[in-house]
């Protein structure tokens, strides 16, 4: 036996054998928010919701898991402050929108930890699962002069546990 494989065959043996995961957690719904319609006309804002749904489940490990999500400022935008969605026929037109974290729309969504993001604590009983549902409230202000069309935005959601 040469050095080089007696060394492989040491390093193989020393490798950790990977462990499962105890906790596992996926987004089972959720994805898109809709505003429909844009009046240009109508002096109130635009509201909507998504509902963004995560399971986790468990097999050992500890029974409390805290969930934390963020969400990114978009492909359109500069800031979480400052989102946009994009006419998709050209025109170039953009309409700012906003994702927030309450249903009075005054709690930007963002994705600095403890700063604008949102957690849930999970308590998932050991072999099973358990889910956490986390609301996204949008708005696109009122007045805003743009082209007739579509308009559409990506936005990167991040989940952490």
């Amino acid at each position: 036996m040469s050095v080089s494989r007696a060394l492989l065959l040491l390093v193989l043996c020393l490798a950790p054998l990977a462990a499962p995961a105890a906790v596992v957690c996926r987004l089972v719904s959720g994805g898109s928010l809709g505003f429909g319609a844009y009046d240009f006309f109508s002096p109130a804002p635009n509201d909507s919701l998504a509902n963004v749904t995560v399971t986790c489940a468990r097999d050992g490990g500890p029974q409390h898991t805290t969930l934390l999500m963020r969400v990114d400022q978009g492909i359109n935008g500069a800031t979480v402050s400052a989102r946009r969605l994009l006419h998709t026929g050209g025109s170039g037109d953009t309409l700012a929108y906003g994702l927030y974290r309450d249903v009075g729309r005054t709690n930007v969504w963002g994705a600095t930890d403890n700063v604008n993001t949102m957690s849930a604590t999970l308590s998932i009983p050991n072999r099973s699962s358990a889910f956490a549902t986390f609301v996204i409230y949008g708005r696109i202000p009122a007045g805003q002069d743009v082209s007739a069309g579509t308009y559409r935005d990506t936005v990167g959601v991040t989940l952490i546990y």
